[in-house]
């Protein structure tokens, strides 16, 4: 779940220890000038290479948002024609590129970016020897919120060997507007056409998770706290969680399918996975609680789904020797490694996986998606697959659905993109092609119940209002992830899961 109240909490080492992997990690390698750092960024020809905004040199009042971690975000205070971004790029033949960029035009308070009547702005984008423009115009409150992947008429010419690629507005001095740019994409066509193909071929049914109507996310790691008193280690609460308990409560909310966070704010996976004890010996437990709660669900009906993240918050993690030896490619080797070995063990008992992070960190490290996917699908073909791309565009067309972290308010509104009577995928917008799910907190405040000797706060929504939300998202085959705390021996709260009998009864008879 992208930028969590607890993630945002991180130490300031552990963030520098992040910043310096994430380099390493990209294989990218800076020169120190007099005041800024400047990067080769290299073409893939064979691929789509992303060139982030904050490895641009920045020029005029341009700033990197939250610049200095592990996870990358845009360039905002884009309000002039004075103001670009130029990226020095190296590549290995000349060709010509198709162009795409990640871009917001701002229309309300979104962190920094915020105009009343935003207007619509032409861009340019230039290389060596010609320049594509393009006009960005605002994009309303939608599914999907206010940020779009623009792609430009035309291509862009890139020489063999370094050139610079410059972004800048065509506006008129004076002009008022506000952009933001998290990224700018270049394919070339022949290889955009092949890998859309290949991603339409290795793409799951999500048909049962519209007919779920609804599922649950428990975020139950490391970190989870009891009611009262002292924190059990993880091996000790793995050992003494109540399967059988846990599954009767998931049972009795109505959820088809529930999504099993266990590594947000912490790096451990509750059975004994090798790949994840060679890299961080003692993060993972004898007892395989997966393949029980598999098991459990499965007999009562209900499918499981495994939340996971890169690890990229644990310092145990990255400072371990495994890890410090990695360049990009051993990174995902090892990501593809774990996961493979997740899937084979589990095999069509695990339904899905919804991965944390996708933009922010693994698109921005040019992820080999298609392999990934592929190790994803290990043992299970129709196993599904989500990227959380938080508020911004998808970072790949090889999965499945589109994750949809926010809130009911933020997502429930009317928009051509998922009309009333549709399958449930996205007609259009940064998430086309996509099942439509939106994952959201049935409490307030955090995903995890983290703080020791606290209770779980009581639902922030009525029985009422998420019955309201819920039919709301069912005439569009949007599918809810609702995420209950529970306390560290599995259960959740007792008013919550009173409110869920009351949706269960006014869902049901829609389900038949």
């Amino acid at each position: 779940m992208e930028e969590h109240l607890f993630r945002r909490s991180l130490q300031a080492a552990v963030l520098i220890l992040m910043a310096a992997l994430s380099v390493v990690l990209c294989g990218q390698q800076p020169v120190a000038i007099a005041s800024a750092t400047i990067k080769v960024l290299p073409i893939d020809p064979s691929s789509r290479t992303v060139l982030m905004g904050g490895d641009a040199s920045l020029k005029g009042n341009l700033k990197e948002q939250w610049p200095g971690q592990a996870a990358r975000f845009w360039v905002y205070n884009w309000t002039s024609s004075e103001d670009a971004m130029t990226w020095t790029v190296r590549a290995p033949k000349a060709g010509n590129y198709s162009v795409a960029l990640l871009i917001l035009n701002c229309g309300k308070i979104l962190i920094n970016c915020t105009l009343p009547s935003p207007p619509a702005v032409k861009v340019e984008v230039a290389g060596a020897s010609n320049r594509l423009t393009e006009t960005v115009a605002y994009r309303k409150a939608s599914m999907t919120n206010e940020w779009v992947t623009d792609e430009l008429p035309g291509t862009l010419h890139l020489p063999a060997g370094e050139s610079k690629i410059t972004v800048r507005a065509l506006a008129n001095p004076g002009e008022a507007f506000n952009l933001a740019l998290f990224s700018l994409e270049l394919t070339q066509p022949k290889i955009k056409k092949q890998m859309d193909e290949r991603a339409a071929k290795v793409r799951s049914p999500t048909a049962w998770m519209v007919d779920a109507k609804y599922g649950l996310m428990f975020t139950w790691t490391a970190a989870s706290q009891p009611r009262t008193g002292p924190q059990k280690s993880y091996e000790q609460a793995v050992n003494d969680f109540d399967v059988n308990a846990f599954a009767d409560m998931v049972q009795g909310t109505g959820a088809g399918f529930i999504v099993f966070a266990t590594s947000w704010s912490t790096y451990y996976f509750p059975a004994p996975l090798q790949t994840i004890e060679r890299v961080v010996p003692g993060h993972t437990t004898q007892r395989d609680l997966i393949r029980e709660l598999a098991d459990a669900l499965n007999a009562r009906g209900i499918k499981l789904m495994i939340y996971y993240h890169a690890g990229r918050a644990q310092a145990d993690w990255w400072s371990g020797p495994v890890a410090q030896t990695m360049d990009r490619a051993d990174y995902f080797n090892e990501w593809e490694s774990t996961i493979r070995e997740i899937g084979l063990r589990y095999g069509d008992k695990l339904a899905g996986f919804w991965f944390d992070d996708g933009t922010t960190f693994y698109y921005t490290l040019q992820a080999p998606w298609e392999e990934m996917t592929a190790a994803v699908k290990a043992g299970y073909p129709a196993r599904v697959v989500g990227y959380n791309s938080w508020i911004l565009p998808k970072a790949t067309d090889f999965q499945d659905f589109a994750c949809g972290e926010g809130g009911f308010a933020d997502r429930l509104v009317d928009d051509p993109e998922l009309p009333v009577g549709g399958n449930g995928i996205f007609l259009s917008g940064p998430q086309k092609g996509l099942q439509a799910t939106l994952t959201t907190t049935m409490e307030p405040g955090n995903w995890g119940h983290v703080t020791p000797n606290t209770p779980v706060p009581p639902p922030q929504y009525s029985a009422d209002q998420m019955i309201g939300y819920l039919k709301t998202a069912m005439a569009r085959k949007l599918v809810p992830v609702i995420n209950l705390e529970v306390y560290q021996d599995g259960s959740a709260a007792p008013a919550t899961i009173e409110e869920f009998k009351a949706i269960k009864s006014a869902i049901e008879p829609t389900m038949r």
